[in-house]
């Protein structure tokens, strides 16, 4: 059932459909100065090789409706369609699952000083909201152009040195298992915490706590709920994106199993 949501509750909102986005994605704001904390929500988005499209208005004259500091952010995911559509005044954010029709534009003043609201909902319990919402946001799409703005990385020709050409890009997080350590060895650093991950966000944490399973940035947003069992995204021990984590449950059966090993032994 489509439930309406204030201010602070459309923007956990808003971090939840980009999270849960593992299909497709689109975020249709006017005005884009975007939070770090979002940011980094997008990045990973963009690792998984979701494509996703990201709307704002059209730029009539000297008007800049996206900051200068997130047009370099923008260029640089390669998953991402950069659209601007002219006159667009419409806010919504939409997975292939549930959506959101709000006031609220993705820009850090939109969140910290404007009184802001929105209608939350899902597809399966709001079929026809979201079937509208849906095509409405398509047809937006198809009205729309590639930013100006936008020059991808790739485009750009840029002078490298030998080193350069040759040195890896670093992953946005660790890798499952630390070569040249056993199993023994890779459990031991998730459990002294060496290896662990947020289980909303997936990105990596100083200590391994199934206590405290969320980053800084997530737990406020979980803290609104505070729902143990809403489903999240990633093994708090491993890293990888499992369908049955929760913050009661944040070890995949896997990983579980492997500590109980561990422990008898």
């Amino acid at each position: 059932m489509a439930k309406f949501v204030n201010g602070a509750m459309s923007y956990g909102t808003i971090t939840e459909i980009i999270n849960g986005a593992r299909t497709e994605l689109y975020i249709v704001a006017p005005y884009l100065k975007i939070p770090q904390q979002t940011k980094n929500y997008l990045k990973n988005i963009d690792t998984r090789g979701i494509n996703f499209a990201i709307i704002s208005r059209a730029e009539s004259g000297t008007d800049k409706n996206v900051d200068d500091v997130d047009i370099h952010f923008l260029q640089d995911l390669k998953s991402a369609n950069i659209r601007v559509c002219a006159d667009l005044h419409a806010k919504c954010f939409l997975n292939e699952n549930e959506g959101l029709i709000t006031s609220m534009n993705l820009h850090e003043h939109s969140q910290t000083h404007n009184w802001e609201m929105g209608i939350r909902f899902t597809k399966v319990d709001d079929l026809g909201i979201y079937g509208s919402a849906y095509e409405e946001v398509q047809m937006i799409l198809k009205q729309s152009q590639e930013n100006p703005r936008i020059v991808r990385t790739s485009a750009i020709s840029k002078p490298q040195d030998a080193s350069s050409k040759c040195s890896p890009q670093k992953p946005l997080r660790k890798p499952k298992m630390t070569q040249n350590k056993g199993l023994i060895g890779n459990l031991v650093d998730s459990v002294l915490g060496e290896e662990a991950y947020c289980i909303r966000c997936g990105s990596p944490m100083d200590k391994f706590n199934t206590d405290s399973p969320l980053c800084n940035n997530c737990y406020p947003i979980w803290a609104q709920y505070k729902d143990p069992n809403y489903k999240e995204h990633f093994c708090h021990s491993c890293g990888e994106e499992k369908g049955s984590i929760s913050y009661a449950k944040p070890v995949c059966y896997d990983c579980y199993q492997k500590m109980n090993v561990r422990r008898r032994h």
